[in-house]
């Protein structure tokens, strides 16, 4: 019987608020230590006052975690954000206690984006962006000219849109790429496509799916402080029934073809209405709490019972939530926001922050998306108006 688990994840305060709510002794290893994941846990670990300033995530989140499993014992582990392109250290990960979810091997196929698209467009006639791994600077200008411009250049791996470009123009190209190459990860080069940025929230247990939620996507908002493909939150769920039905039928067949199990994300963009595959996200999502607000369900409860085979037999939606990231958009320091209403990962106070770096989220319901839409505008500008300036001389 599972008594402790361990949530591992750039943001593991959703994940470890839903597992405690269930019962759980609750651990975390979480990167941004924010001022609400405390009330959550039994302990936490935070990576970044215990690692080097540039040490890899993924490592020092492998790191902590031994020493979190060494202290207490868990029988279990929750993955988030930020491990997605990391299969070493999920397999290190796994040594420690079973992770409940996705195998190492099952997240590898599913992020393995330039074999996914081919194998997705030639069995399943499924849409893809024509995409084209790079080696060089070269083959990106050619690429690029080959596709069209403008196009996408970005790193294989990564997520919540960081390492994704727009390029206009071959200048464009040679800077993105000598910028990205960088590492260890491919570099893409992959047609842009203009549409509407969706995703669906699935449980699978292996062999079916059943999807939660599509959902709006909220990218590059510039009144959230977001920029380029950035992620900046959620509107759930989307509120045309068609585009449910049609996105959400396409995300369950890509999560049976891959085999996943739990809670996982499909990201789409809608061109003239049909759904362009864009990656799957194989764990938790941002989106884990607003699709519990309009569900009703607990999404870690729900993601262990289909790790263990049992979907949902039916899903009920009530009212829309929504998500956004406030993201700073000048150097500022951060006051005390823990009296605003509708909060969540916030920043302890007198922290400075950096422009682009996460302040706090805000998540809300409403009976309509538009509603849904004016308050986050209204408690954004809020936010923005309690940040103190700093002028750099």
């Amino acid at each position: 019987m599972m008594e402790s688990l361990l949530v591992v994840g750039f943001n593991a305060r959703p994940i470890a608020a839903q597992a405690k709510k269930c019962g759980f002794r609750v651990f975390a290893v979480d990167y941004w230590g924010d001022v609400d994941i405390y009330m959550w846990v039994d302990d936490v670990v935070v990576i970044r006052e215990h690692a080097e300033p540039h040490a890899d995530f993924a490592e020092a989140a492998v790191q902590l975690s031994q020493r979190i499993a060494q202290k207490y014992g868990i029988d279990g582990v929750l993955i988030g954000s930020g491990l997605d392109d990391r299969w070493d250290c999920l397999e290190k990960i796994q040594d420690i206690a079973p992770i409940i979810g996705n195998t190492p091997s099952k997240v590898r196929r599913a992020r393995n984006k330039v074999e996914l698209y081919k194998a997705l467009k030639r069995k399943m006639g499924i849409n893809v962006p024509e995409t084209i791994a790079v080696e060089d600077c070269r083959e990106a200008i050619v690429a690029a000219r080959d596709l069209g411009f403008p196009v996408v250049v970005r790193r294989e791996a990564g997520g919540g849109g960081l390492g994704v470009h727009l390029a206009r123009d071959e200048d464009d190209v040679k800077r993105l790429f000598h910028y990205l190459c960088k590492g260890a990860c491919r570099v893409i080069v992959q047609e842009y496509v203009i549409g509407e940025d969706v995703s669906a929230s699935v449980l699978c247990d292996g062999e079916k799916a059943v999807t939660l939620t599509v959902n709006r996507q909220l990218i590059g908002v510039p009144w959230l402080g977001g920029k380029e493909f950035i992620y900046c939150g959620n509107v759930v769920p989307h509120e045309l029934e068609e585009v449910c039905r049609v996105t959400g039928k396409v995300a369950e067949e890509i999560c049976k073809f891959l085999g996943l199990v739990g809670s996982n994300g499909v990201d789409f963009v809608l061109r003239e209405g049909e759904p362009v595959f864009i990656e799957v996200n194989p764990r938790f999502q941002g989106t884990i709490e607003c699709v519990s607000m309009v569900t009703g369900m607990n999404i870690v409860e729900k993601h262990i019972e289909a790790c263990h085979g049992v979907l949902p037999e039916k899903v009920t939606v009530k009212e829309f939530a929504a998500k956004g990231i406030v993201y700073a958009k000048e150097k500022s320091v951060v006051p005390d926001l823990k009296g605003l209403p509708c909060l969540y990962d916030i920043t302890k106070p007198g922290e400075i922050v950096d422009a682009g770096r996460p302040i706090c989220s805000i998540q809300l319901t409403a009976s309509t998306p538009e509603h849904c839409i004016r308050r986050l505008r209204e408690l954004a500008e809020v936010v923005y108006g309690k940040l103190v300036l700093i002028r750099d001389e």
